[in-house]
């Protein structure tokens, strides 16, 4: 369940985040100095006839000489968000549902700030829209629906991203956050069809998987199919599973890096609002 005050946290980490561009000269986007509608380039030596509204006069100040700030048109782009609801995200003390439906919401409150245009999606064995804009009026109203979706069993990732994609017809950023535990070989066939897109894959895991602490006579559960299975949980038996998932989450890392996906792992024991930074910094350099 995602709280309405989240709203108010990501009202303040705006403002923070504000704050410290202006105290180390850096903006929100790639380019630290806009004009209306457009983002800085380069100076040019001022000739006549050139329009004095663009004058430099910081750099006059330093320099005694005249420049023109010359400028190029800033393109909005559009961020499509696609958050796994499928059953095996209803889990951990911090649920990974929430967890990832709340980082969506933060990138589309990152995304109406910056007069960009968002569109967000969940998927399981289907992939539906269920929000799109660029007014920050419009998240309440998209919190209110993530807070009411059901979960559903199966993952099909390939199908549904394949599906998507092939319907982003411009310049676009796509973010898919998920648990990836599902077919490997499904994974990387996802992430090959993003291969030249402007792609970035979070892998969110509870911390429970990340850091088992069970041990001994134990009832497991899969989300997905709901078959329970008693079983004795050993050291040794805790050992070979971390290093299944290691090499599961490190293929799925390889095949992005050779895909030039962006790729981050991430515990729901983070606030998302504490990677929030990096991720809309790396969206707007690539």
């Amino acid at each position: 369940m995602i709280e309405h005050k989240f709203l108010q946290e990501l009202e303040n980490f705006r403002f923070a985040l504000k704050r410290h561009s202006k105290e180390s000269g850096e903006g929100e986007h790639a380019s630290s100095e806009k004009g209306e509608g457009m983002i800085f380039k380069d100076h040019k030596i001022y000739t006549p006839g050139d329009d004095i509204r663009r004058m430099d006069w910081k750099a006059y100040a330093r320099t005694k000489d005249l420049y023109i700030k010359r400028f190029e048109e800033e393109k909005s782009i559009t961020i499509h968000i696609l958050v796994d609801r499928s059953s095996s995200m209803d889990f951990g003390e911090n649920n990974k549902y929430d967890f990832a439906a709340k980082l969506g919401l933060a990138l589309s409150y990152m995304a109406s700030n910056t007069d960009d245009r968002y569109r967000y999606s969940v998927f399981s064995e289907t992939l539906t829209q269920i929000s799109k804009g660029r007014r920050k009026s419009e998240l309440m109203s998209l919190l209110n629906t993530l807070n009411s979706i059901n979960k559903t069993p199966e993952s099909r990732i390939e199908s549904c991203v394949s599906q998507y994609t092939e319907e982003i017809k411009h310049e676009s950023t796509i973010i898919i956050i998920s648990d990836f535990l599902t077919d490997l070989s499904k994974i990387k066939e996802t992430i090959n069809r993003l291969e030249g897109k402007n792609a970035f894959l979070i892998n969110t895991l509870s911390e429970e998987e990340l850091n088992p602490q069970e041990t001994g006579d134990t009832i497991l559960k899969d989300p997905e199919s709901k078959i329970k299975l008693r079983t004795y949980l050993s050291k040794k038996t805790k050992s070979k599973y971390q290093k299944n998932l290691e090499h599961h989450l490190s293929e799925i890392e390889e095949t992005c890096q050779r895909n030039n996906v962006y790729y981050s792992k991430v515990s729901t024991d983070t606030e998302p609002v504490d990677i929030l930074q990096d991720i809309w910094r790396e969206i707007n350099t690539q």
